[in-house]
């Protein structure tokens, strides 16, 4: 039994994702693919557009055999933190072969180089790294400047997803296998809506269906997504709740994730200014702060995600159990597997074994309950997150 897994948002899902479950199934030949999704917030420091149900289930009625939840600090952390947390989960389940990613240099010889590099010569904490800091570039820019040889790759988003999973890959001395597609269509962050496009980003998706114009997107999109029983939301939607935990939460700025004090500065001095989440992050933004950073930041002082990056990559690796949040009936055989290889347990329904589990494993769940319930109290969810039932996908 061959097994591939992809690290996924799938905010929303559509016909791109689709077509890499058909190429790494006709290029690896594998039995099944599993993915290890992010729940209704992520990386970029934003709620999903959908559910993570609802995406979920679109995974796995266009490919997908397993869908299980990447744990909420991972999903809405930095780069690194997202990759360490996804791929370590991923490598203790002892079954997956490789690990499946689009980039847009679509060369893994080219990007294990590069990320050889990175570790030997380019962490946050090398010397040169840090002079360019003091400078006043973001870490992003002072790893351009220093490798101008790979200036191409590191200035395009998925490579430097790809690079992060690669080094994490070998961080933890896995033996998965890091596995590259061209990326096709749109750029990751293109937001334009081309509808000659083969494939059209999530950004552009995004914002086609938030502005109305979601018909339109109907060829990019594997489902009706007009059936779909939940409506879309956008980072403004958590505009009120975020204004007041920036208002209530100033005294606990210093334990947030990730939040640097010049930054934490920064967002209480402007707080005036405050219109809604995107304006504000606009706002808050600088030539040392990106967009993402300030929006993941603003996204963990709303979500009260405390404690340093070190903090919670220590804490990966207390982790005993992980989600799952469905399955193809007919990949049932793949559970099985997981389930017999595994150094996790798979959770289908957490009230069952809840008392059960490690402080490490507890506090994850508590942090993915509190986020999950202000995501659904927003969108007039009204069933508890955990009472909801595991998706099992019929064949057609």
């Amino acid at each position: 039994m061959s097994i591939a897994a992809v690290i996924c948002e799938y905010n929303p899902f559509h016909t791109g994702h689709k077509y890499q479950f058909e190429k790494i199934r006709e290029e690896l030949g594998v039995d099944y693919i599993i993915c290890l999704m992010s729940g209704d917030f992520v990386q970029r420091g934003e709620p999903a557009i959908y559910s993570k149900e609802i995406r979920a289930r679109h995974a796995l009625e266009n490919g997908a055999d397993a869908v299980f939840l990447l744990p909420l600090s991972y999903a809405c952390g930095s780069a690194d933190l997202f990759s360490l947390g996804a791929v370590y989960i991923l490598n203790k389940l002892n079954c997956v072969d490789y690990l499946c990613f689009g980039s847009e240099c679509g060369d893994i010889t080219l990007l294990k180089e590069c990320a050889q590099k990175l570790m030997t010569e380019g962490s946050v904490e090398s010397p040169a790294i840090q002079r360019l800091l003091k400078e006043g570039n973001t870490y992003p820019k002072a790893r351009c400047i220093l490798f101008p040889e790979y200036e191409f790759i590191l200035n395009q988003p998925n490579n430097v997803l790809a690079l992060e999973y690669i080094m994490a890959i070998n961080r933890l001395h896995s033996n998965i296998v890091p596995y590259t597609l061209k990326r096709e269509g749109q750029s990751y962050e293109d937001a334009v809506f081309d509808e000659n496009a083969e494939f059209l980003s999530a950004t552009a998706l995004r914002k086609a269906i938030l502005t109305g114009g979601g018909t339109s997107a109907k060829k990019f999109l594997p489902y009706d997504f007009l059936s779909i029983m939940e409506r879309p939301i956008g980072p403004n939607a958590v505009s009120g709740v975020l204004f007041y935990s920036l208002i209530t939460q100033q005294d606990n700025y210093s334990s947030i994730l990730e939040l640097s004090p010049d930054l934490a500065d920064r967002i209480k001095n402007l707080l005036p200014t405050f219109k809604n989440f995107t304006t504000f992050t606009e706002e808050v933004k600088s030539k040392n702060y990106t967009y993402s950073r300030v929006s993941r930041s603003l996204l963990h002082i709303m979500l009260r995600l405390q404690g340093s990056s070190v903090f919670h990559k220590e804490r990966l690796f207390k982790l005993t159990g992980i989600r799952l949040l469905g399955f193809k009936e007919a990949s049932s055989a793949l559970l099985t597997k997981i389930s017999d290889s595994s150094g996790l347990a798979i959770i289908s329904k957490v009230p069952a074994v809840y008392d059960d589990l490690d402080a490490a494993t507890k506090e994850m769940l508590d942090e993915e309950l509190f986020a999950s319930t202000l995501y659904d109290k927003n969108k007039g969810i009204e069933t508890p997150e955990y009472s909801k039932q595991l998706i099992i996908v019929k064949e057609k």
